[in-house]
């Protein structure tokens, strides 16, 4: 629509070159423009606290466009961009690219013909499901998947990688039950223009409500110019009142920009010639779009409605990979079993000790050695101490601690399983002394030349352990363990 002084008003355009004032500052409309999206897309980043994500854009101006805009808003939103990328026709390596960047949410600026290859391409690397989230344009034709599909995915395939994704688009018609200045809700003008239209046999427009209220805005911006020319015509001193176009054009400007009424698209106003219009958001959920909540663009308010929004995890997902250093640890119910069994042992351990000393005058106790019975005996309780020391690791202990428990447990537990294996090995050599004289001549060996081999036992081990701790004391060292999934987190 053409007023003086070139002054135009589209229901329709929504390219965001057309908001560079300096080109255009006689430009308004009454649809947002695409940029409109990016303050609710960043509202809805900040919501789920998404502070990293990723964008993939088609390679054409009015996408482009976009995105630019959209960079503008996530630095100031202080929103960090992981990876931008952008593409022509085939979007798998660039949508590889962002699944090796580790981008988890990712903003989508492409036509339908294109998005069907997207998540042809998300199907086949996986970048779907409860990991991923794909925000994408929301003014794609009903069923665009199954007109656009030229991919060698199957529509079962598009659809399981399409489930969950939010598309963002500006709301055509007023949800609210409102009178506005035309006296209808904008439900009431809906009946009346759809009944119109199938009178007429003409297809629907999404910007049906757009050009009505344009309509308007021209009617109040007249009739407000209308009576401050009469006013000031009134009030001009010498009767003699003229005005030029320039002028008249001027407050034009000035009315228009001054505009503030509830239509049938919502509230409508401009700011610097751009409608601040509602902007919804959508979710598809097995195979068709749901409405999850809008953005008022004019209180810069997101209302989510409650319960619709289905993510594919338990909860949303996170906007990347999260890396928690663990220190692996001894299982504690574990330790608690195996200590309780050591307990046992060292209690068994123990009665067997009392029974040999309190029988060891016993004829039979007597020919078998009780005071090795008994070095066999501390030997076993010495290695089942170290089990308990074993078991203690950094979560029990601190680091300076744990390097001297590393040393005190390998001595006891080589002690412990020399005079045990010693005193044995003792006995049994004395057994075979004995029966492998064929002469049997009567061969007495004492328990005290026993008792020199196992002392020579462990003084070999003394020596090794004592020079051990001098050479190349045991020393504390971290060692990292490739990445492993938790089994409780969701990503």
């Amino acid at each position: 629509m053409f007023f003086s002084y070139s002054l135009m008003l589209s229901f329709a355009a929504t390219t965001p070159v057309l908001a560079d004032r300096k080109k255009y500052p006689n430009f308004f409309r009454t649809v947002p423009s695409d940029n409109a999206v990016n303050p609710a897309v960043v509202k809805f980043l900040n919501y789920y606290n998404w502070s990293r994500v990723g964008t993939l854009t088609q390679d054409v101006q009015r996408f482009s466009e976009v995105r630019n805009d959209l960079t503008n808003e996530l630095e100031k939103a202080d929103i960090q961009i992981a990876d931008t990328e952008s593409f022509s026709n085939d979007p798998c390596v660039n949508v590889k690219k962002l699944k090796d960047n580790d981008v988890r949410i990712i903003i989508g600026q492409f036509d339908e013909n294109l998005a069907a290859k997207v998540f042809c391409c998300a199907y086949n690397l996986n970048m779907y499901g409860s990991k991923y989230q794909w925000i994408i344009p929301g003014w794609y034709q009903g069923n665009w998947w199954e007109q656009a599909n030229s991919t060698n995915c199957t529509t079962k395939k598009l659809l399981t990688a399409m489930e969950g994704y939010i598309s963002v688009d500006f709301e055509p018609l007023s949800a609210k039950q409102i009178k506005g200045i035309s006296g209808r809700t904008p439900q009431e003008y809906e009946r009346e223009y759809n009944r119109e239209r199938e009178q007429k046999g003409v297809e629907a427009s999404k910007f049906h409500g757009f050009a009505y209220d344009g309509i308007w805005v021209i009617a109040k911006t007249l009739t407000r110019v209308m009576e401050l020319l009469r006013h000031k015509e009134r009030h001009d001193m010498y009767h003699n009142f003229t005005v030029d176009d320039r002028e008249v054009g001027k407050m034009v400007l000035d009315v228009m920009n001054e505009t503030n009424f509830f239509g049938v698209t919502g509230q409508v106003m401009f700011r610097n010639g751009e409608r601040m219009g509602t902007i919804k958001f959508t979710q598809f959920q097995e195979g068709q779009e749901v409405k999850v909540g809008e953005y008022n663009a004019i209180a810069d308010v997101l209302d989510l409605i409650n319960n619709t929004i289905r993510f594919q995890g338990v909860e949303p997902p996170k906007d990347r990979t999260f890396v928690r250093l663990q220190r692996r640890q001894i299982n504690v119910p574990l330790y608690s079993i195996l200590s309780t069994i050591t307990v046992l042992g060292m209690l068994m351990a123990g009665a067997f000790l009392f029974f040999n000393i309190k029988n060891r005058n016993h004829r039979l106790i007597k020919m078998s050695s009780p005071y090795m019975n008994n070095l066999i005996i501390l030997g076993g309780m010495l290695s089942y101490a170290s089990i308990f020391l074993f078991g203690l690791d950094g979560s029990f202990v601190s680091d300076k601690e744990f390097e001297t428990l590393c040393t005190v447990r390998t001595w006891i537990l080589i002690v412990g399983y020399t005079t045990a294996f010693g005193a044995m090995f003792a006995k049994t050599w004395r057994v075979h002394a004995i029966f492998k004289n064929v002469k049997m001549k009567k061969k007495i060996i004492k328990d005290q030349k026993l008792f020199i081999i196992v002392g020579g036992m462990l003084l070999i081990d003394l020596c090794i352990l004592i020079c051990w701790q001098i050479v190349d004391p045991l020393k504390r060292t971290v060692e990292e363990y490739s990445l492993e999934a938790s089994l409780i987190a969701y990503y």
